[in-house]
């Protein structure tokens, strides 16, 4: 199957695949942007695919269906390739082949160049990917033409294609031809020093790959940078794994580098959070979340809470996770978990009745970020806050060195967590 619009371009491919034994059908979409300039050259795809005997499929959009944030082209792109791949699908096509000439790849290289697409430039435009081919990379658009002209086969010209409106067309029709003047060979030399940057690209892509396993750990609220990368291996972590675009990405790794702890970054779904440990990464909805208070009873239990696995009992606690212990006869039930709030105060067992702030004991703990966020505290029936999880109980109430009955609360921090995708 051709991606097919009527061009040279497209026009070449379907004619040549046809011309070597494949068998072709035509896939045309009519965005419906240029009246009755768009019916016609549906009209003419119609002809030439019957001409030709070539099986055609065609979707026509309303023009509301391209508006959006993404802008028409992209979104006009989105839906081709989308209804396209189900078009491979439904008719158990194993190919689609797309006209991408040289010129189109020269053009990617600059225009991602332009907009600061960071690593995404060496990119370029593969041969395949996936069912994907583009078997035109390495043919200019004046050898098209010329086969075309010489078999007296007829095209279109697509007038959005020279409208200024769009960047691709100023760098197609203002910028290229200077570059192209000054050096007549320019696209053979930008595919020339891209294959060598591609095989640059594809050694630190594994280099990054492995920096990462050794660097970066997976939390219940998302992913622990512990390490700040180099530049470049942090600008394709940034790109591919998390998402941020090169400018922001910059700014988020010049605050790391001079461990601005607490700053922070907010991208889509995700929050970015510099602390002394490293980089946060966790969904903005875990950012503050709203969990209603925990109720204990003093009988043993087991609970869900949040991000927290809780259990409670009698006696002497399991050693994994976070524990508090008290002496049960000096604490009142019933008690209840509540997230912290800034304002807390609490006196620790053992600093003889003094009073400190839970954001001190905090930074005592080294609880930062998305961790600080979900730290909790425990109440007594009184309001009194006789605990706080990583730290120790209240005075007055934590269990003497002589055997006295317990009850304790332990606390494994993500049961249900999961990474971000």
């Amino acid at each position: 199957m051709v991606a097919f619009s009527g061009g040279p371009d497209s026009t070449g491919l379907a004619v040549v695949l046809s011309e070597l034994g494949y068998s072709v059908s035509l896939a045309y979409v009519n965005h419906n942007l240029r009246n009755e300039a768009s019916a016609k050259e549906e009209e003419w795809v119609r002809h030439f695919a019957s001409e030709w005997a070539f099986p055609l499929y065609v979707l026509s959009l309303n023009p509301e269906e391209l508006e959006g944030g993404r802008g028409i082209q992209a979104t006009a792109r989105h839906i081709r390739y989308k209804w396209m791949e189900t078009l491979l699908q439904e008719n158990q096509i194993s190919w689609a082949a797309t006209a991408h000439t040289r010129e189109d790849f020269v053009e990617t290289l600059f225009y991602r160049f332009i907009r600061g697409r960071g690593p995404q430039i060496l990119q370029g435009i593969p041969v395949q990917r996936g069912s994907w081919i583009r078997p035109f990379l390495n043919v200019s658009r004046a050898e098209i033409i010329g086969f075309l002209r010489e078999r007296g086969i007829n095209y279109l010209l697509d007038s959005s294609n020279y409208t200024p409106k769009y960047l691709r067309n100023q760098l197609r029709w203002w910028a290229l031809p200077t570059f192209y003047h000054i050096n007549p060979s320019l696209s053979e030399t930008c595919i020339e020093k891209w294959q060598l940057y591609a095989l640059q690209w594809r050694r630190i892509w594994r280099i990054a790959q492995r920096w990462a396993a050794l660097h970066v750990r997976y939390t219940p609220y998302g992913e622990q940078v512990m390490l700040l990368p180099p530049l470049d291996i942090f600008h394709i972590l940034a790109t591919y794994r998390w998402k941020i675009p090169t400018k922001e990405a910059n700014q988020l790794y010049k605050l790391w580098k001079q461990k601005h702890s607490g700053a922070f970054l907010k991208r889509g779904a995700f929050r970015y959070v510099v602390t002394p440990r490293g980089l946060q990464i966790g969904r903005q909805e875990l950012w503050d979340p709203e969990w209603d208070i925990l109720n204990l009873s003093s009988e043993p239990g087991s609970y869900q809470w949040g991000l927290w696995y809780i259990e409670t009992g009698n006696g002497k606690p399991p050693s994994n996770g976070e524990v508090l212990m008290w002496s049960r006869p000096k604490i009142k039930f019933p008690l209840k978990v509540r997230k912290w709030r800034k304002g807390d105060r609490m006196q620790p067992a053992g600093l003889a009745g003094h009073t400190k702030r839970l954001s001190d004991i905090w930074v005592e703990i080294r609880k930062y970020g998305f961790e600080r966020q979900h730290a909790f505290v425990v109440e007594d029936r009184e309001g009194k806050i006789v605990g706080a999880i990583g730290y120790r109980v209240a005075e007055g109430t934590a269990p003497p060195d002589a055997e006295e009955e317990i009850f304790y609360l332990r606390a494994a921090y993500g049961a249900v967590s999961a990474p971000p995708k």
